[in-house]
This record gives C-alpha cells, sequence and structure tokens, in this order.
C-alpha cells in the first residue's frame, strides 16, 4: 500500500527535476555543422514574448517566469524559419522535452536555396 502512494510522488519529483525555467540550447548551419550567431529566437504563445539572439557560439537562453511552456520560432537571414514544438505526447506516452531540460538540446536549420 505504502508504494502506491510514493510512486506517484516519486514520478512527479523526477519529472520536475529534469526541466528547468528557461528555454536553451545551440543553433548550427545543418551542411556545415558550424554554430550560427544573431538567430532570432522566441516563444509563440503569448503576446508578450519573450526573446533572444543566439551567440557566436549558437547558444541561446529565454528565462521562462510564466507556469506555461510554449513553442520556439527560430529566425535567421538566409536560413528557413523553423517552429519547435517543446512539449508533446504522442499516443499516450510520457511527455517528451526540447529546450527546457537540463541538457542541452540543438536545431540545425537548413539554409534557403538560391
Amino acid at each position: 500500500m505504502k508504494i502506491y502512494i510514493l510512486m506517484p510522488i516519486l514520478i512527479v519529483l523526477m519529472g520536475c527535476t529534469k526541466l528547468q525555467k528557461c528555454y536553451s540550447g545551440y543553433v548550427y548551419d545543418e551542411t556545415s555543422r558550424k554554430p550560427i550567431n544573431r538567430v532570432f529566437v522566441k516563444e509563440s504563445f503569448s503576446q508578450n514574448f519573450k526573446s533572444t539572439f543566439s551567440n557566436e557560439k549558437g547558444y541561446f537562453k529565454i528565462e521562462n517566469n510564466s507556469e506555461s511552456i510554449g513553442d520556439l520560432i527560430f529566425i535567421c537571414d538566409g536560413y528557413k524559419t523553423d517552429t519547435i514544438v517543446t512539449v508533446w505526447s504522442q499516443h499516450g506516452e510520457n511527455l517528451k522535452y526540447r529546450f527546457v531540460r537540463k541538457e542541452s538540446d540543438t536545431l540545425y536549420m537548413q539554409r534557403i536555396k538560391d
């Protein structure tokens, strides 16, 4: 009986420790695998969206003080604009996360062909 009570609490605590209160990660060129500087990254779900630019190492970080997690939009001249879903589930599986975990996630952007 104690196991049934403790198991949900343990699962919730383990889930909470995997996420951070910000979006962060790296942006690279799909072909050259080099970091992309000055990629505009913004949240997609709010009118008061938070945004930032990637640095010379391709790294970006956006603080998230709200109760919700939204998708991220990546915009850069010469590259296709990309919208990344940060939280999803498929067919009732466990939730999966991108750019909100403690481990770094990476996006590879495609160049626009002339």
